[in-house]
């Protein structure tokens, strides 16, 4: 069993430091003027948006600025948090893993239902897009089934109290 959620940890950290790189200088650049940000990583953007035929970065539909500005105000301050927990082992880490892949989930569902039904998405973009499900899966199973461990002093603690009834 410790494998597995060592995996799952593993695919969660990850993803959780391509979001927090990617959402402040990439996907950022969708709803804040291009001014802002060094002319490599407008290139850059530009760039893939042409390489894998994202239209959605290249138009902004309303929704998708919409998800955009969730992720920037929600998800990445999740995504920080996510990898700070998981690295240090902080109980809460479990909450914020849920609530990360309850959101990337959330936005996932609308982002695909969008490229599979539209008929303008090319198979290369939706693989691009694909493994954002699988981190929105395994975030929410890590954050459902993941144990807090106790610790020594609270088990010290109530072993203590037992002794102090008898």
């Amino acid at each position: 069993m410790g494998l597995i959620s060592g995996l799952v940890d593993a695919v969660v950290v990850l993803f959780s430091a391509v979001l927090a790189v990617a959402v402040p200088l990439i996907d950022a650049q969708t709803v804040l003027p291009g001014s802002l940000f060094p002319a490599p990583l407008v290139e850059l953007k530009k760039w893939y948006s042409e390489a894998y035929g994202d239209y959605l970065m290249a138009e902004k539909p309303h929704f998708f600025v919409g998800i955009v500005w969730v992720e920037i105000a929600f998800l990445w301050p999740l995504s920080l948090a996510n990898i700070y927990g998981i690295l240090a082992r902080r109980p809460w880490a479990a909450t914020t893993s849920l609530m990360a892949g309850v959101s990337a989930a959330t936005s996932m569902a609308t982002l695909m239902a969008e490229l599979m039904l539209s008929g303008k998405a090319s198979d290369r973009l939706i693989q691009m897009y694909s493994p954002f499900l699988v981190f929105a899966l395994f975030a929410m199973l890590r954050g459902l089934f993941s144990h807090p461990r106790r610790t020594s002093t609270a088990a010290s603690h109530s072993s203590s109290a037992r002794k102090k009834r008898a």
